[in-house]
């Protein structure tokens, strides 16, 4: 089984690859890594934040702003409940008629960070715990939510930087949200990505709280365990093969334009940095490192960048936000 879970390349068929031609197959292995990927990151980020985080409990004096914080991270973890599965759901029955390889691809897609993100804040800002959950998984632990938010911080901010320059040039400066543009990009997926945008202040608002260092230490263990699922599970894109037959060589597609033949996957940029930021002092896989070398290049910038964006404008938002409801 394990065996199996691991990715085993580009055009191999359990992730939907293989001739053009071959009927297309119940995606088992997209399905089971989805399940394995959340059954091992959810429990193991518990158990890390129970073990090793201590929250704070509330004074007397704190009461009333307990109450109010206990009451707005119900009403957003609802929210963020419903907008969640109206995402998965409708991703999913949107692959349906939208060829082989995106129905292969949906599942993959759905444990990138900024989809787990809206997941675990659901959970964690108690979206199943009015009080007196007793499962050990519903409990209210709003520190793995800002955790999951710092995260995802150095993207999300990325995101600001490439609307606005669209919106004044026509074009991506940075290129995050390039991929909205291509071909294999549906229109669900346009509709369905506006989290990238709201996510980081809704998350502040529902903390109330001055962001704590210990956020950014859970965060690093968050991304280091989700980017290593990612590397072991998901295969950095999914190519049909055309055979003689068809007029092609039996190997892999050449082009990546048509995405019934090509799917660019890269999820949590476990293979490469994504694609479509081009600036050099940025590239960290050009000369082709083995998989442990490339992971250590991303993830001590990945945390790096995260930290300056804690530092420099997620804290401080937060300081303010708190201190104006004082």
């Amino acid at each position: 089984m394990i065996k199996y879970l691991a990715q085993a390349g580009p055009t191999h068929p359990k992730h939907g690859g293989g001739f053009s031609s071959a009927n297309a197959q119940f995606p088992i292995h997209p399905l089971l890594s989805f399940i394995v990927h959340y059954s091992i990151v959810i429990p193991i980020i518990f158990l890390v934040h129970d073990l090793f985080f201590i929250p704070k409990a509330a004074s007397s004096v704190d009461l009333v702003q307990y109450e109010e914080t206990i009451h707005r991270q119900t009403v957003i973890s609802r929210f963020l409940f419903i907008y969640t599965v109206i995402l998965f759901t409708t991703r999913c029955a949107s692959s349906f008629n939208a060829g082989r390889l995106r129905q292969h691809a949906v599942m993959y897609e759905l444990t990138w960070l900024c989809n787990s993100t809206l997941l675990m804040g659901s959970i964690t800002f108690g979206v199943f715990d009015d009080g007196t959950a007793t499962n050990w998984l519903f409990r209210r632990r709003p520190l793995i939510a800002t955790a999951c938010c710092i995260g995802v911080s150095i993207d999300q901010v990325l995101w600001y930087v490439d609307l606005l320059g669209y919106m004044v040039s026509g074009k991506f400066p940075v290129g995050v949200m390039k991929y909205l543009t291509w071909p294999q990009t549906l229109w669900i997926d346009r509709l369905t990505c506006t989290h990238h945008l709201w996510t980081m202040p809704l998350f502040i608002y529902a903390s109330n709280n001055e962001l704590e260092l210990d956020s950014f230490k859970l965060s690093v263990c968050i991304v280091t365990i989700k980017v290593c699922l990612s590397r072991w599970l998901t295969p950095h894109c999914i190519q049909a093969t055309k055979s003689k037959d068809e007029g092609g060589s039996g190997g892999a597609a050449e082009t990546n334009s048509d995405p019934q033949i090509y799917r660019y996957l890269n999820v949590n940029l476990c293979h490469e940095l994504w694609r479509d930021i081009t600036f050099s002092f940025l590239q960290i896989s050009q000369d082709k490192p083995p998989g442990w070398l490339y992971l250590w290049r991303l993830l001590w910038r990945w945390q790096l960048f995260n930290y300056l964006v804690f530092v420099g404008i997620l804290s401080p938002l937060s300081r303010i936000g708190f201190a104006s409801l004082l």
